[in-house]
């Protein structure tokens, strides 16, 4: 279990266990997504915060960090998106538990409609999952989130993920991890009965911040 599931199992947001540690969401945020590691000042806190005891903290943050008893794991926790490419890879990965993600050619098609100018292929889309250094227009990362169902302001900056933008993420993530029961990983804490009632209260809150998030909802309201 790593440090997002094992602060959803205690029923907190990032900035609810952000208060715990009485710091920004910054420091929580960093060593959730395995990129700076929790001060030693704030694994005491969080603890208590969690219900758990220290040498579970840091064992989680381990888990975060690609790590378990001081060995690789076999398949690292991905960190955060950064570029255009990326961003598409982990929406197709993580945004679509229980469906087909759409094709190359479809999101192409979904952006050159979307625009009405732009003339993607299924080949431009592959280019830029695959990494390869190219410049994307605002039409064509406004297509994208069109396409992909996200808003705009996530395909707007390459550079570090907005703290919104990054919570939005981990909770597709998330959702997708409850989807192929990865998240039944709570039996190794003892909870043999399955989800606690504080993961449940946080799986319906996630559920409906992202409702609200969806334009097709936005819609209906």
């Amino acid at each position: 279990m790593d440090l997002q599931l094992l602060r959803c199992d205690a029923g907190l947001s990032v900035a609810q266990a952000s208060e715990a540690i009485n710091a920004s969401r910054v420091p929580l945020s960093n060593a959730e997504s395995g990129r700076r590691r929790l001060q030693d000042a704030y694994v005491g806190p969080l603890s208590h915060a969690y219900g758990v005891t220290t040498e579970e903290l840091l064992a989680a943050q381990d888990v975060s960090f690609g790590l378990r008893r001081g060995r690789p794991l076999r398949e690292a926790r991905p960190s955060a998106p950064r570029t255009v490419g990326e961003k598409i890879n982990y929406l197709l990965e993580h945004g679509y538990a229980g469906q087909t993600p759409p094709s190359n050619e479809q999101i192409a098609q979904a952006v050159n409609d979307h625009s009405g100018t732009t003339h993607m292929t299924a080949d431009d889309i592959a280019t830029l999952r695959s990494g390869a250094p190219t410049t994307v227009s605002d039409a064509v990362r406004a297509g994208l989130a069109h396409a992909l169902q996200v808003d705009i302001a996530l395909f707007q900056d390459d550079a570090e993920l907005s703290p919104a933008a990054g919570e939005f993420l981990e909770a597709i993530r998330f959702l997708g991890s409850i989807h192929q029961g990865q998240i039944l990983g709570l039996a190794a804490r003892g909870n043999q009965a399955g989800l606690s009632a504080g993961m449940m209260a946080k799986i319906n809150e996630v559920v409906g911040e992202l409702k609200n998030k969806l334009p097709g909802e936005q819609s209906e309201q």
